[in-house]
């Protein structure tokens, strides 16, 4: 009903220009970018909100339904000032500027939820981390083709019809 990088792809190059550091989809198999930089886990794929709505034009139905996706956002650096810093500036991304950004192509921000420490211990050190989540809402489109019964034409006739009373 969607499709993932119409969120993806304006989220990604708003947040990346907005703040100024490379933005990747987390735990992927390319080779990890020097810090700092964001990476973005979809944690709640497509629940659906609210009812189906149904039209036909033509021999076209269209379904229709609000999507809303939690994607969770993490700052990875070296120095923890560095990830609370620009987790801060990109939670600021998507309660002002990215929300109007991402509005213009049918994307709504929900809530941006706050910041927290999620710092991961390597070997001998620690990769900082500071994220967020953000619940998005988008509309869900499907459009098939289908069958559209034209005219019913009866036949035969009805002489009689009893009615019994009791079982």
């Amino acid at each position: 009903m969607f499709r993932y990088d119409d969120v993806w792809l304006p989220m990604q190059g708003g947040l990346s220009i907005y703040t100024g550091i490379e933005v990747i989809q987390a735990e992927g198999m390319g080779k990890m970018p020097p810090y700092p930089f964001f990476s973005i886990k979809n944690i709640s794929p497509a629940i659906g909100v609210g009812q189906v709505a149904e039209s036909v034009e033509d021999n076209i139905m269209t379904i229709e339904q609000d999507i809303e996706i939690i994607l969770s956002f993490t700052c990875n650096a070296e120095k923890i000032e560095d990830a609370e810093n620009y987790s801060s500036k990109a939670r600021g991304y998507f309660l002002g500027k990215g929300s109007i950004e991402l509005s213009d192509v049918n994307i709504t921000v929900v809530e941006v939820l706050g910041a927290s420490n999620r710092d991961v211990f390597l070997t001998v050190e620690y990769e900082r981390r500071v994220g967020f989540d953000v619940r998005l809402r988008v509309r869900g489109r499907e459009s098939f083709e289908i069958d559209v019964i034209d005219s019913i034409e009866a036949t035969g006739t009805i002489e009689s019809i009893e009615i019994k009373e009791g079982i």
